[in-house]
């Protein structure tokens, strides 16, 4: 057996789940997209991410010929169709793919048309050597390389024209090779990381970004209604740098890794250096929430790599 790829409702080798450099997706990063995973092989916030996916295709006038229940359905064919292919404390990586085809000077040449894949693959492969950073959390760097404002290019839409958070990512590596970055917008206030949401927290409350120059994560939301549900105050605010460097508590959110403690900013610890209380606890009631320690389950998969 082999991974399989699902392409406009077929189900092909990996090898073969391919796009054209002719694409608009290969020319110019033109390509809806998100990524989800499992917590016991059953897929987190799925209606969410796929909401959210049909409005980013609205809001770019992105093609797509599946509705909802159609790609809802695809993704379980999908993990149906590779169950044979993941061991039994694997967990999915979901990965589902929009471009509207080939450019139009090329439409009436090429046999291209636009596309929607879908594919699955082992967490285990986002995750590998990420455990220990639960506990020793990552050392973060705010970069020279801004985010891009919503009024330029819309940061609330998921697609792939990304390449201001790749060289932020190689600026804060010379920097410290173990370093994310944290990108600011063009007034100086903090954003977003490369693929993650910022928090900080200050006594017992907790901040973060408001969803204006950041995308709107799903891992974010599910945070906020932990924090509601466990009468923990937030805000959405303006957060400058003074306000992370000196908050009492950092954290990152995101889908693969869920919730990562940041313990330096800058080269500056954080409160004492160490994972924060509030951190601690919102990571225990996500646990919780999902019936799935990720926390050991990275462990475990870092040992028997």
């Amino acid at each position: 057996m082999e991974r399989r790829i699902w392409k406009n409702g077929i189900f092909l080798p990996e090898e073969e789940a391919v796009q054209s450099i002719y694409d608009s997706a290969s020319l110019y990063g033109d390509a809806c997209f998100t990524m989800l995973r499992s917590f016991n092989k059953q897929p987190f916030r799925l209606e969410a991410h796929l909401d959210r996916l049909l409005e980013n295709c609205k809001f770019t006038e992105m093609p797509i010929e599946y509705n909802f229940h159609q790609l809802k359905r695809a993704i379980w064919d999908t993990i149906f169709a590779n169950r044979f292919e993941f061991a039994d404390d694997d967990e999915y990586r979901i990965y589902i793919n929009i471009s509207r085809g080939p450019l139009p000077i090329y439409r009436d040449i090429l046999e291209v048309k636009p596309w929607v894949m879908i594919a699955i693959y082992p967490l285990r492969w986002t995750l590998r050597g990420m455990s220990r950073l639960y506990g020793d959390g990552v050392p973060t760097i705010i970069t020279s390389i801004r985010a891009i404002p919503s009024r330029f290019l819309e940061s609330k839409s998921k697609n792939h024209c990304r390449l201001s958070s790749r060289l932020a990512e190689l600026e804060a590596k010379r920097s410290d090779p173990d370093a994310w970055p944290l990108l600011t917008d063009d007034s100086g206030f903090i954003t977003e990381s490369t693929g993650a949401n910022f928090f900080s927290v200050r006594g017992t409350r907790l901040f973060t970004p408001e969803p204006r120059n950041c995308l709107r994560g799903i891992s974010r939301n599910f945070v906020l209604g932990l924090a509601r549900k466990h009468e923990i105050e937030y805000r959405e605010r303006n957060l400058e740098a003074y306000d992370a460097i000196t908050a009492a508590e950092a954290f990152f959110t995101a889908t693969p890794f869920c919730i990562l403690p940041v313990t330096k900013i800058n080269g500056q610890k954080i409160g004492d250096g160490k994972v924060g209380k509030v951190t601690m606890f919102l990571t225990e009631k996500w646990i919780e929430a999902v019936k799935c320690d990720f926390l050991e389950q990275a462990r475990r998969w870092d040992e028997h790599q």
